[in-house]
């Protein structure tokens, strides 16, 4: 019992500081530059909507300030059964070169892209979020990457502009910082194969139909990796959105789904998981997406264990920790519009993660899916 006490604990520590530790002290290889270049291709812009009347102009409108040659330009927005004013409003710009493509039937988002994608014009197909605003010059950060032609597809980066707003909203505000300097590492060393649903851009020739049931931010990369080709990120391409999922209830419901749908994009592809294939980005992805969402579970695991040791004082010891962590995550989400409880914060962020983890890989591997994509733009109170 002690030997799968340590093996869990084992786990989870490495989760959290053995795989950052791998990248700072370069344990899974040398970084591998890229250079960049300044050749302006044709490049289509897709934008997926659905009942996005309140961001789908400023959306527009951002694209067209870019300063990216605007003849080389193809703006590309697909209405995913948008029952509201969207349609209309996307259809003043037509004069501007703005393309809308009206699908009548809710579809989903990766069904929206297949068909935006399949009247595209672009050598370089760029995904962005009807709303988030892309800083001026990303497209063409974006774009100077495929100078090199081992870069498949490069990745921007998320930036929320409310991430002060809320408990919620400021530990996300964390985890993206952290988020971002894993990707940074991994893209460094040549390991990247995911990236941010922001904002990202790959190349025509490695576009690969998407199932619907997936999502584009990760089942592309993976399609690149396996084509033995990279994704980087540029940190220069931002990508500024509002965090409309600001409370514990709502920020759930996003972690179960996507956690859900990368899983269930993951065991798709799951022969990129073989580190005698795919060296190094096999053992990423194992240690940055598989065995972070069965967090959980080796949790779970080791507090049970825990129970069966409690007879020896170290154990106990370690048992009792346990209790107080949890115990303040629960007073954590009680007090959770209380300003002066923020400390009690980062336990409770780190309990409904791993909480919406274990639903997520459940329901992944139950077979549910995780239903179409409904963005929601409507921000909750502030508290």
């Amino acid at each position: 019992m002690a030997q799968l006490f340590w093996f869990f604990a084992a786990v989870i520590l490495y989760v959290y500081f053995g795989y950052p530790l791998l990248l700072t002290f370069r344990l899974l290889g040398a970084p591998t530059p890229w250079h960049r270049g300044y050749a302006k291709p044709l490049i289509s812009v897709i934008v997926a909507a659905h009942n996005e009347e309140c961001v789908i102009e400023s959306k527009i409108k951002n694209l067209l300030s870019s300063d990216y040659p605007r003849e080389r330009v193809e703006v590309l927005i697909g209405s995913d059964g948008s029952s509201d004013s969207t349609e209309d409003i996307v259809r003043k710009f037509k004069d501007d070169g703005v393309g809308l493509i009206s699908f009548p039937q809710h579809q989903g988002k990766s069904a929206i892209q297949n068909g935006l994608v399949a009247k595209a014009s672009g050598s370089i197909l760029v995904f962005t979020d009807a709303d988030c605003t892309l800083s001026v010059d990303a497209l063409s950060c974006l774009v100077e990457n495929f100078a090199d032609e081992q870069v498949g597809l490069v990745s921007g980066i998320p930036r929320y502009q409310n991430d002060r707003e809320t408990s919620v909203a400021e530990n996300e505000g964390i985890y993206l910082r952290y988020e971002t300097w894993l990707r940074t590492q991994e893209s460094n060393f040549g390991l990247l194969a995911m990236a941010s649903g922001s904002v990202f851009a790959m190349r025509r020739s490695l576009w690969k139909p998407l199932d619907p049931n997936v999502g584009d931010d990760f089942a592309l990369p993976l399609h690149v990796a396996m084509m033995r080709m990279r994704t980087v990120l540029d940190s220069r391409a931002i990508a500024i959105t509002r965090l409309t999922q600001n409370q514990s209830d709502s920020m759930f419901r996003l972690k179960i789904r996507i956690v859900s749908k990368d899983l269930r994009t993951l065991l798709a592809n799951g022969r990129i998981l073989n580190p005698f294939r795919y060296g190094a980005i096999a053992t990423s992805l194992w240690s940055h997406k598989l065995l972070r969402w069965f967090v959980p579970y080796f949790l779970m695991a080791l507090f049970t264990s825990n129970i069966f040791l409690y007879h020896v004082p170290f154990y106990r010891a370690v048992f009792l920790a346990q209790l107080v962590f949890y115990g303040t995550a629960l007073i954590g989400f009680v007090l959770r519009n209380n300003k002066f409880a923020s400390p009690l914060f980062v336990p409770m962020s780190f309990c409904i993660v791993n909480l919406a983890s274990l639903v997520g890989t459940a329901k992944c591997l139950f077979g549910r899916k995780s239903g179409k994509w409904k963005p929601v733009r409507k921000q909750s109170p502030a508290v």
